[in-house]
């Protein structure tokens, strides 16, 4: 007995000897991290976090696909919507919310459209979703009797990017993430429209292989992009 109780004391002192270690370890080497095509809101957090720890390489793949976290070597992905997965561990990054917006000289041109259905009027910047091909489909509220909304293409583009800058030239009306337009919609450069049909919301997650061992550069990495992402935060 009195053996078996020296062998655990002696256990627990190098758990916490390794524990004590590694959060006084400075966290270095690669990082493969997997990410959404979109610049906004990770590339000025990315930014940070590598001025932050110098010794830390960001390998950075932007990809909309599902990727395999685990067969295909990534320590950590940033993905929307609900993942099921259980292999992996996940923790909530924030939500964001699609908006209708448009250039304000272009709605002095063409009006305002006060419901969905006057979209038809309206020349629209579609979206192609680049790991399917196919166009994104406006989320917008209706009756459960009522049509889905009749789009307009006046360009079809595969890149937040192009989207955006189509929207602040005036070419028509865009569906975009609330992030993506927050500095436009401050500074006036861009107007929102049927604010109370665009009822889609969705989350960011951080999700990373389960069971594993978190390195240093692994950890430091989960708890700055978590803290420093601006997006709305919502419970876990």
């Amino acid at each position: 007995m009195f053996v078996e109780r020296a062998r655990r004391i002696l256990a627990e002192f190098d758990a916490a000897q390794a524990e004590l270690s590694e959060a006084s370890a400075v966290p270095k080497g690669r990082l493969r991290i997997g990410l959404p095509m979109i610049g906004e809101p990770f590339l000025p957090v990315l930014a940070e976090f590598q001025r932050r720890y110098p010794e830390v390489e960001l390998d950075l793949d932007f990809d909309n696909r599902n990727v395999d976290v685990i067969e295909e070597g990534y320590d950590a992905v940033v993905r929307s919507g609900d993942v099921g997965d259980s292999r992996l561990t996940s923790r909530r990054l924030g939500s964001f919310r699609m908006l209708l917006v448009g250039a304000p000289d272009y709605f002095e041109r063409r009006g305002k459209p006060a419901h969905p259905r006057q979209l038809a009027e309206h020349a629209c910047i579609q979206f192609r979703m680049p790991n399917t091909g196919k166009l994104q489909v406006w989320q917008l509220w209706r009756d459960a009797d009522e049509p889905d909304a009749q789009l307009t293409a006046a360009v079809t583009c595969n890149t937040n990017e192009a989207r955006l800058c189509f929207a602040l030239e005036g070419l028509g009306i865009a569906y975009m993430s609330d992030f993506t337009v927050r500095n436009a919609l401050s500074d006036g450069r861009l107007v929102t429209v049927l604010d109370e049909y665009t009822t889609d919301h969705n989350t960011f997650q951080l999700l990373w292989p389960s069971g594993r061992h978190i390195t240093p550069k692994l950890r430091a990495f989960i708890d700055f992009i978590s803290e420093h992402v601006p997006l709305k935060r919502t419970r876990q």
